[in-house]
């Protein structure tokens, strides 16, 4: 008697001890740990704040933000393979931006496909050879704001999605190339039934024996346009060969001042063509 008295004291207590627990609220698992989740809707689109300060990205100038902007957009690229450094790329379907950021190893928060929002008072504004991007300031020029800036004006919106949130790149041909306003620059492309000059089955993408400062440019035409293309001898594909024939490729349009360049992510997004 005295046993079952004992076990139905101890399953009481268990009892009471696992209802007790419960009580603790359970952990939000849709706010992220890191960022800032007081920051708000967006109000502002990536072309209305490239528009804005039209005149400061064109002339490779800076300023600071001392609105209240917030934007909102989908990584498109980012430094996971190595082969982009201490930036990466949003677009909302508006637009693309690039955002500098004085640190590596940024696709652990700024995944492809993440979505985040960006508070963009306080931070800085600028043309790096007359490209568009968010960043701090750096010698009166636009750079990366810092590691510990950066939590302070990013929230992160949700999981990573693979389709991108709905982000889709744009097709282009030569006749792009004669009417485009580098003005909008950056910007989400895809390049149809294109290769690269030096593509030989031979060739890799970027050998350190080929670098300068770390670099290998490598070609692409389309119509009378050259492309290039920026590789780092980091690049966890810097020593594999590039892709002969055709291809179709995705990945982000600028430019240098006057000359196209393209920024590409990772080889996924290069797709042979079977002509």
């Amino acid at each position: 008697m005295k046993t079952l008295k004992y076990l139905f004291i101890l399953g009481m207590a268990l009892f009471t001890a696992t209802a007790c627990m419960n009580d603790f609220d359970e952990p939000d698992f849709e706010q992220s740990p890191f960022g800032n989740n007081e920051i708000g809707a967006a109000n502002t689109t990536i072309a209305e704040i490239k528009a804005k300060y039209a005149s400061v990205i064109s002339s490779s100038s800076v300023a600071e933000v001392t609105e209240d902007i917030i934007i909102e957009g989908v990584v498109i690229a980012n430094d996971e393979s190595g082969n982009i450094y201490k930036q990466f790329v949003i677009d909302d379907g508006t637009g693309s931006i690039i955002v500098g950021v004085n640190d590596v190893g940024l696709y652990a928060v700024m995944a492809r496909g993440q979505k985040i929002l960006l508070n963009c008072k306080g931070l800085h504004v600028g043309g790096y050879g007359n490209l568009a991007q968010i960043g701090g300031l750096y010698n009166g020029s636009i750079g990366r704001m810092s590691k510990t800036t950066f939590p302070k004006h990013v929230k992160l919106v949700g999981k990573p999605s693979a389709d991108y949130h709905g982000i889709e790149p744009q097709t282009i041909d030569a006749d792009f190339f004669t009417s485009a306003n580098k003005a909008t620059l950056p910007r989400y492309v895809r390049l149809s039934n294109v290769h690269f000059e030096e593509g030989n089955g031979i060739n890799m993408y970027a050998p350190e024996n080929e670098a300068y400062n770390n670099v290998v440019e490598r070609k692409i035409k389309i119509g009378k346009t050259n492309i290039l293309f920026r590789f780092s001898t980091y690049a966890d594909f810097a020593n594999e060969t590039l892709p002969q024939g055709n291809i179709d490729i995705v990945g982000v349009l600028t430019r240098f001042r006057d000359y196209w360049q393209f920024m590409l992510s990772s080889t996924n997004d290069i797709t042979p063509v079977n002509n």
